[in-house]
């Protein structure tokens, strides 16, 4: 079986995609104090590489020890080395920023200062292209009309990305599309709530912008999350813990994706099973990131509600599709909800706000065929199973709809406590949840495309090995849907 260290290779793409089907009803306990501020990252989402591989065989008797020593070790012996000045930048900023003698001036230029060493250590290639972004985007925010402003941001954002994917070299961009994803991502909602906020300063605006805890990895956090950390003391033993935490199950995490999936599900099982083994190390390498994100921002200074990024056990045992896209990047997921979606609703109808919901999720994660068709597909896939299992559980009064009844609030005269059947519906739809992200999870496997990006014939291929499956069992369940509306 071949099993290969890949240090950090590839931990982007769609690692970090926010994803929702957007039932503008659901309420979440991880939902921040700021309902109207509510989002992959992931987020979230950046591709950091590291050059070096070791590549090596592993015969059928050797053991656990070879695999520790060959692969899990360097992975995590890069991985700690590679985060270890991103983490002294977190606990500087945090530190110096709640001191007593620090100015509010003082407390953004410390923000900008540590941000810039930060980018420039881990993403140079964007430097000038950010810093760019941030002088453009506040020059617009000084045009009158809201609206204006609005669509100005959104063309300079997607004019960003168009850049990166035309010009710069694939590799470079692959490397640096997360960081400029997060920052568009922040111009964006410091526009959208200039109706209830007042615009920020330029210092206020590029010390939000370059926040050391969240410019590279995310998450997402808005500017008055931002803004409340000034002289706020948010050192705490349990909040360290937490932090050290989430940085251990990073690590557990990416030695799964890097080293132990391949041991476990070898090449030669069944075609279903190496589908699933790729998925699931894509996914556990999305998780590497948000934990990540997460502990750096609990280390900077944020709230464990914003540090929220993922619950990969509602993803890897979801009830539904909407469960996972809501819990694969919590931040992205109430960006998305509270910037695109909940706005488009009203001129585009439920269905329309959903399509463009993702549609923008697709554009900021870069003019990429193999992300699109993702996005596009769970954004169908989703509407699909959201739809059928609300007429399913109208019909039969039954707790089986895509959402969970909350806890002791089941309206429904059927629910898991008291039928088999509603219990054996619920799992069969886990299951086909399962079988949808093993499917599309295949295309982003550890090839040498991942350091520039997946083709049109990649995706295809991909696809094409497992028949289009996934794709034709959610046209029979549309099918079924149309027949029993």
């Amino acid at each position: 079986m071949q099993c290969t260290h890949k240090g950090l290779r590839g931990m982007g793409d769609y690692r970090d995609l926010g994803l929702l089907y957007y039932d503008d009803n659901l309420d979440y306990e991880y939902q921040s104090r700021h309902q109207e501020q509510d989002l992959f990252t992931s987020y979230e989402n950046t591709d950091y590489v590291y050059e070096d591989e070791y590549d090596y065989q592993i015969n059928e008797d050797q053991g656990l020890r070879n695999i520790y020593n060959r692969c899990v070790y360097p992975t995590l012996f890069d991985a700690c080395n590679y985060l270890i000045p991103l983490l002294i930048a977190s606990i500087i900023f945090q530190s110096v920023t709640q001191s007593s003698y620090t100015p509010q001036r003082g407390f953004h230029i410390i923000s900008a200062v540590i941000g810039l060493y930060v980018v420039q250590l881990y993403a140079a290639e964007c430097l000038y292209l950010l810093i760019t972004l941030i002088t453009l985007s506040y020059l617009i925010f000084c045009v009158p009309g809201r609206y204006r402003r609005r669509l100005a941001i959104s063309l300079l954002c997607l004019g960003v990305i168009l850049y990166g994917e035309r010009w710069m070299k694939p590799a470079f961009w692959h490397k640096i599309r997360g960081v400029t994803m997060i920052a568009s991502m922040k111009a964006v909602s410091v526009v959208m709530e200039s109706d209830t906020f007042p615009l920020p300063s330029f210092l206020e605006y590029i010390g939000y912008m370059l926040c050391p805890a969240t410019c590279l990895f995310g998450p997402w956090v808005s500017y008055k999350d931002y803004a409340t950390l000034y002289r706020v003391n948010q050192w705490s033993v349990r909040k360290i813990l937490i932090a050290l935490g989430y940085l251990t199950l990073a690590f557990a995490l990416l030695s799964i994706s890097n080293c132990w999936a391949e041991w476990i599900f070898p090449d030669s099982t069944w075609r279903w099973i190496v589908a699933y083994r790729e998925a699931l190390c894509f996914r556990t390498s999305h998780y590497f990131i948000s934990y990540t994100s997460g502990g750096l921002a609990l280390l900077g200074g944020f709230s464990l509600t914003t540090a929220s990024v993922t619950k990969p056990g509602s993803v890897e045992l979801p009830h539904s599709l909407v469960q996972v896209v809501v819990n694969w990047n919590i931040p992205m997921h109430n960006w998305l909800k509270t910037y695109v979606f909940r706005r488009s609703r009203e001129h585009f109808g439920q269905f329309g706000a959903v399509f463009l919901t993702y549609a923008v999720s697709s554009l900021l994660h870069g003019f990429n065929f193999q992300l699109a068709a993702v996005l596009l597909s769970l954004g169908f896939y989703t509407y699909v199973e959201y739809q059928l299992r609300q007429e399913l559980a109208r019909a039969f009064d039954a707790c089986i709809a895509a959402r969970r009844c909350g806890d002791h609030k089941c309206i429904h005269k059927r629910t898991t406590a008291n039928c088999w059947w509603v219990r054996v519906i619920n799992i069969l739809f886990s299951a086909l949840a399962m079988f949808h992200l093993a499917y599309l999870g295949l295309m982003f496997d550890t090839s040498e495309q991942q350091e520039t990006g997946y083709s049109y014939s990649h995706a295809m291929e991909k696809w094409s090995s497992l028949n289009f499956a996934s794709h034709w069992v959610v046209l029979a369940t549309y099918f079924a849907y149309f027949m029993i509306k």
